[in-house]
């Protein structure tokens, strides 16, 4: 064998990416691979199922699809479990009230370190809101906590949150609190966040005030996620140097006031920036808001924005904003993502198309996608995605609709520049027209050769007349083509190559 498979951290890296099933037939192949394989099979585990399941047989059952536990564990019992439970990074574990039995049982090892000491990520499913049982959990927990994990995700109910915040946790670097069914009041969040001073990243719903300032003086928080409610003060303070290591803010709101609310209080010296905006359809507040981040966010640091709005409009409302308001985006030299996605977009034609792609020459990443509302035909024709890619050559993403409805008499003329971006390999054309999938798809296998998916139509735009299943089965007929066509050109290229060299042999 060869020397650097005897070393455990290289095999462990190799076995990190294995399955399941291979992992065990590694660790049964030779003693060098035992260690290394035992490891990352029990690394990340779903539950304390697989650690339960390596005691004696006579000591557990399964009992109408519940783990159950007989009897107290025994000396021998404990060190069984503590070889295996010692091998444990990352732990999920859902609360069932039939559980309680065994979280009593494990509560009580020889000592701490028997029970997962070197568990470092910790998620908790608890959507329960009584009391029954969950005080026996909650005290299996303080012990688990007790090894000072760095990561936990809570998914769990206020009531659920509540006693974790009792259980006095300062250990934490990244925390993730949320409730699919029912929002935590901003007070309770609060509570559970005010003690993790050390924390790095954070992502909750609702926050209070009080805690708001808190946060505002973590010494090392660089990710924040929150969401402000709409009693948010109008004019906000915050204490002296306020977030000054964040770096990634993200706020979640039902109205455009708050986001604004919060920008308004500080200046950001941000790297990205996030906004979604659930209930209100708000242009006017959306056109606000693109003239904000210019003032409060510094220029050189910021990289991406994104932008959502998830509400359609009345039948009244305007979705499509001035094509104008994203000129106050472009004294953003550096940016590298641009996200606007959700029933407010702006107008955009080729030259407006062009514009952006000039003030922006770095961007990687550009999504302008309509989710919601009437169907609004594009004014970017596939002209312009030449100019976007002429302007902006590092492109490696992109959603946009554009107009490919060819023109019969006169179809558009195949690029004569050598603009070929090869970084691209999907294109979304949203809400995207098109006739002719075969004239399309030769005029892109020339500007983006190794396109290979073209998804579209995928939101809850309506359009008129009932024509999207039918543009959608065409965009997948041109990523079929795309790929021949580019092969094609390929061959082309090196025939062409080919009968050249033998030219210059020739003469």
């Amino acid at each position: 064998m060869h020397p650097c498979l005897r070393l455990e951290e290289i095999l462990q890296e190799i076995f990190r990416d294995a399955d399941y099933m291979s992992l065990t037939v590694l660790a049964r192949t030779c003693r060098s691979f035992y260690e290394p394989a035992i490891n990352v099979i029990y690394s990340d585990l779903p539950g304390l199922e697989p650690l339960i399941k390596r005691l004696p047989q006579d000591l557990w059952s399964v009992n109408s699809g519940a783990l159950v536990i007989w009897g107290p564990l025994r000396p021998q019992d404990w060190e069984v479990f503590a070889g295996y439970s010692r091998r444990v990074r990352s732990l999920r574990l859902r609360w069932f009230a039939s559980d309680a039995q065994l979280y009593r049982a494990l509560s009580s090892p020889p000592d701490p370190s028997f029970l997962l000491p070197n568990l470092r990520t910790f998620t908790w499913h608890c959507l329960s809101t009584r009391s029954a049982g969950l005080d026996v959990m909650t005290a299996f927990m303080r012990l688990l906590l007790g090894h000072n994990p760095v990561e936990a995700q809570l998914i769990v109910s206020e009531h659920a949150l509540a006693a974790f915040s009792d259980l006095g946790c300062t250990s934490l670097r990244k925390l993730v609190i949320q409730n699919p069914k029912v929002p935590i009041s901003a007070d309770v969040t609060g509570e559970a966040i005010c003690n993790h001073s050390d924390l790095r990243s954070l992502a909750c719903g609702e926050v209070s005030i009080r805690a708001l300032h808190h946060l505002s003086q973590f010494p090392s928080l660089s990710r924040l996620t929150i969401g402000l409610g709409e009693d948010f003060p109008s004019a906000l303070t915050f204490p002296r140097s306020p977030f000054h290591k964040l770096r990634y803010l993200t706020i979640n709101s039902k109205s455009i006031g708050p986001c604004l609310s919060m920008l308004k209080a500080t200046n950001w010296s941000i790297r990205c920036f996030h906004h979604r905006m659930d209930a209100g359809y708000d242009p006017a507040g959306r056109e606000a808001l693109l003239a904000l981040l210019p003032l409060q966010l510094s220029h050189e640091s910021l990289k991406c924005i994104s932008l959502h709005t998830n509400a359609a409009p009345h039948e009244d409302d305007d979705p499509v904003t001035n094509p104008l308001s994203l000129k106050p985006l472009f004294s953003f030299n550096n940016l590298l993502i641009l996200e606007l996605s959700g029933a407010i977009l702006p107008g955009l034609d080729n030259n407006g198309l062009q514009q952006l792609a000039t003030a922006w020459p770095q961007l990687r990443v550009l999504i302008l996608q309509q989710k919601a509302g009437l169907y609004r035909f594009p004014h970017v024709d596939l002209t312009g995605l030449v100019l976007l890619l002429e302007h902006c050559p590092d492109l490696q993403q992109l959603a946009i609709s554009v107009n490919a409805i060819i023109d019969t008499k006169v179809p558009p003329a195949h690029p004569i520049s050598s603009i070929s971006n090869t970084l691209i390999t999907s294109i979304n054309f949203c809400n995207s027209p098109i006739t002719k999938t075969a004239e399309v798809a030769a005029f892109l296998s020339a500007i983006v050769p190794n396109l290979r998916e073209t998804p579209s139509w995928t939101g809850e735009v309506t359009c008129l007349g009932g024509a999207a299943q039918e543009y959608r089965k065409r965009w997948d007929s041109v990523a079929e083509l795309v790929r021949v066509f580019a092969e094609v050109r390929k061959q082309e290229r090196e025939a062409c190559m080919h009968a050249l060299k033998r030219e210059v042999v020739r003469k």
